[in-house]
């Protein structure tokens, strides 16, 4: 089995979270809202991909509420200077056409007009920039959190790619085709983000194969609901993964479990107490010496006069 391992390369990761627009509801030509949840998402996932291990300092990009021109440029800039794993991530609001047949990804000066979507990029515009011939990532990865996100699957299928680069694209989607997702918590990321980081940040090694099965059982398990109550299912292109388009996206240590120590090695039990024997009792006062014992002899001989 052969699996991609980016670390060492020359990686680039680009982070769109379009979090605040210029033209918003009640003007009749804004998008719905302002997103706040988008902030978290820029941030959360950008330590999720800088604590994995795969990408190193300077190599991820954080754009916050990007104009078209903007985004257009640093997209550019990351394909040129990515060798290993090129990851693009879009979230904000996003749109499809009339016809239904193409994805819209508004940019902070979106608006929608009759038969036109100024400020947007579309999908399509996404794969002509990354499939280029100067391309030289041995792998792409867009994820999109927004609205109608599945609709990138069939745009992919039906892309041209004159310079045969497609292959190289894998895609990861918060939600089915047709249908919309919530905006989420102002003080958290949204759902899907936070599922995604979440795995991104567990211990050992997170391949894009099993990142995409643990991402839909979670949200799964957490009923998780897109509008109109229904289930929001991330979709991947194209389950089951082909292992030759596996790619690693972190590699956490995993702690040691700490030691258990050898009988030979294990600390001596303590010795028991010795004894501590009770203190002597006080001794005697010294006695004063008295007169010297008089001799009975002497005494006798005192007595009846005679000397001894």
């Amino acid at each position: 089995m052969s699996r991609f391992d980016p670390r060492g390369r020359a990686n680039r990761a680009l982070i769109v979270g379009v979090s605040e627009y210029d033209h918003t509801a009640p003007d009749p030509y804004g998008v719905i809202g302002q997103l706040p949840a988008v902030r978290h998402n820029r941030t959360t996932l950008e330590d999720a991909l800088y604590r994995g291990g795969v990408f190193g300092a300077g190599e991820v990009t954080v754009l916050p509420s990007p104009s078209q021109h903007d985004f257009t440029g640093a997209l550019r800039r990351a394909v040129s200077e990515a060798e290993g794993l090129l990851l693009l991530y879009f979230a904000g609001h996003a749109v499809v056409n009339t016809s239904g047949g193409e994805l819209y990804l508004q940019m902070r000066t979106a608006r929608v007009l009759a038969g036109e979507l100024p400020g947007a990029v579309s999908f399509a515009q996404v794969l002509s920039e990354i499939c280029v011939a100067e391309n030289r990532a041995e792998k792409v990865l867009v994820i999109l959190d927004c609205c109608y996100a599945g609709h990138a699957a069939g745009i992919w299928h039906r892309f041209p790619d004159p310079e045969g680069n497609k292959e190289k694209v894998l895609l990861l989607m918060s939600v089915q085709p047709n249908r919309c997702i919530l905006g989420g918590d102002a003080d958290i990321a949204t759902p899907f983000t936070r599922e995604l980081a979440e795995v991104l940040d567990g211990d050992g090694e997170s391949w894009l194969s099993e990142l995409y099965p643990t991402l839909k059982q979670r949200m799964d398990e957490a009923g998780y609901k897109a509008e109109e109550d229904d289930p929001q299912i991330p979709q991947a292109l194209a389950p089951p993964w082909d292992p030759d388009a596996d790619v690693l996206l972190a590699a956490r240590p995993v702690p040691s479990p700490a030691p258990v120590p050898s009988p030979e090695s294990a600390p001596a039990p303590p010795a028991d107490p010795v004894p501590v024997p009770d203190p002597s009792p006080p001794s005697a006062p010294p006695q004063t010496p008295g007169p010297p014992p008089v001799s009975y002899t002497h005494l006798r001989a005192h007595e009846t006069g005679r000397n001894l």
